[in-house]
């Protein structure tokens, strides 16, 4: 049994998902079911002791995986080194989309008191290269963010094809 597996598999540390054979496919899944990549990550990020969530002082979180994709549903953000430019890009893309989901028009707001009602998403996902740009950003309401999430969980074995494309152009367009 390896760090991430069990009983031979891998599984999610964020849903306990676990009927993953590699820990690529783990890994692959995480990215896009919630929205944070742990390539490159060690089993110190798995470990417990995890930190207090900085927006709302929880701390009751199994490790710190859990707790930053905790702050990235429930606050609308993701931990970074770089907070400043990403709040930046975020107010960008919010007021562009008038705080307004993209997909099913309907207002959202950031002064909720459960915590934002809306994700700021990427288009084509970071994992697949995508930049934190404002273009490559749009507003969602958690139900439709959720609900993408969950549709695109299936394009990397269902469509490769569309990932494919999609790094070829992101390599053309740096060079």
């Amino acid at each position: 049994m390896s760090q991430f597996g069990v009983w031979g598999g891998y599984e999610c540390p964020t849903c306990g998902r676990d009927d993953f054979d590699r820990e690529v496919d783990m890994k692959a899944h995480h990215t896009i079911a919630h929205g944070e990549s742990l390539v490159g990550s060690d089993a110190s990020a798995f470990a417990g002791d995890a930190p207090a969530c900085p927006s709302c002082g929880r701390d009751d979180f199994a490790n710190t995986v859990a707790m930053r994709a905790h702050h990235t549903i429930v606050h609308g953000e993701q931990l970074s080194d770089s907070t400043r430019s990403t709040d930046s890009t975020r107010q960008v893309v919010l007021d562009r989309d008038e705080y307004t989901c993209q997909r099913c028009e309907v207002a959202v707001s950031s002064t909720n008191e459960a915590g934002p009602d809306y994700n700021v998403h990427h288009i084509i996902p970071r994992a697949a290269g995508g930049p934190d740009h404002p273009d490559n950003l749009i507003t969602l309401c958690t139900d439709c963010h959720t609900e993408v999430h969950r549709e695109l969980e299936t394009i990397v074995d269902d469509r490769p094809d569309v990932l494919d494309t999609l790094r070829s152009f992101l390599r053309n367009i740096s060079e």
